[in-house]
């Protein structure tokens, strides 16, 4: 729910979520997504689950089932930051649990991407990181923490978890934020490497307005970050996400070795590609995420100041 204006309590349904606006994303740029999760009956689910359609997303895996959808309300600052209040017990999203995984996914796939509240919330969380642990072998992992602290009762217990995952993921997407929260006693050039050292082959730092910044075990690159007018920055670290997924997945990096061999001439190249698609997602309310074609024409039109 994101708020009709900066002066009202009324608020507009929105479609969204983490790993929903990533699976958009993906599938607006073009890759072949399937969307594994649990979305309610009522017609805030049904609503999740036309926006999948509409994006092309494969919602085969998708179980639908009588629980109501979670709402998250969203309040926007005067520069566009978003500030989120979650509504999800008993919720469908949630629920998810060891008896909802199917056997395998395609025979194609090469990424597993998930994160967020899924990692917070029984019994998904548990079922998310048994996930992790049975197709890390198989697939490339990609966590996003993106860390919600209103909703972790236990952060010790959290951070256990979380580096559970990490030592089982190939790439780890985190904003600066995140490493705050995380690890707010060890130095800000240090924090991000704690995923390197866990066994994570890349791990991408956001900084908003101040860029991002992308490490494996043997390179190390940066970009600055594209000047939009703001319209909110809902759904930006996602899309990000999603296109440094779409990045690797053209290349056809579907091992941790390929991953690890990345230089920082395409590093950089990932994330000035990455960095344009959240770019453009700012400057739309809600998450927007761009369509490929209208990322092709942003990135010719800012080549010039690359």
């Amino acid at each position: 729910m994101v708020p009709n204006d900066e002066l009202s309590l009324s608020f507009k349904a929105i479609p969204g979520g983490c790993p929903f606006n990533t699976a958009i994303a993906a599938a607006r740029l073009g890759s072949v997504v399937q969307f594994l999760g649990c979305v309610g009956k009522d017609f805030l689910g049904d609503s999740l689950f036309e926006a999948f359609e509409r994006s092309t997303v494969d919602t085969s895996l998708v179980v639908r089932c009588d629980r109501p959808t979670t709402l998250a309300f969203v309040k926007r600052s005067c520069f566009g930051d978003a500030r989120y209040a979650f509504y999800s017990e008993g919720a469908a999203d949630r629920s998810f649990s060891a008896g909802d995984l199917p056997a395998g996914f395609r025979g194609d796939a090469r990424f597993l991407m998930t994160g967020s509240i899924s990692l917070v919330q029984e019994p998904i969380a548990s079922t998310i990181e048994a996930l992790i642990l049975r197709e890390s072998g198989r697939l490339l992992v990609s966590l996003d923490p993106n860390i919600r602290p209103t909703l972790i009762s236990d952060p010790e217990s959290f951070r256990a978890r979380l580096m559970r995952c990490v030592t089982l993921a190939a790439v780890v997407k985190v904003s600066s934020e995140d490493l705050e929260w995380l690890f707010p006693n060890d130095p800000l050039s240090e924090r991000a490497m704690r995923f390197i050292k866990a066994g994570a082959e890349l791990v991408v730092e956001t900084r908003g307005g101040e860029g991002a910044v992308a490490w494996t075990h043997h390179a190390t690159a940066s970009a600055p970050a594209f000047k939009v007018d703001i319209a909110d920055t809902i759904g930006a670290g996602d899309t990000f996400h999603a296109a440094l997924l779409y990045w690797l997945d053209e290349r056809y990096i579907a091992r941790r070795e390929e991953l690890a061999t990345l230089g920082k001439a395409a590093l950089y190249d990932a994330l000035v590609f990455a960095q344009a698609a959240a770019a453009l997602d700012c400057t739309k309310h809600g998450a927007e995420p761009p369509k490929m074609e209208e990322l092709r024409a942003f990135l010719l039109s800012q080549h010039s100041h690359l």
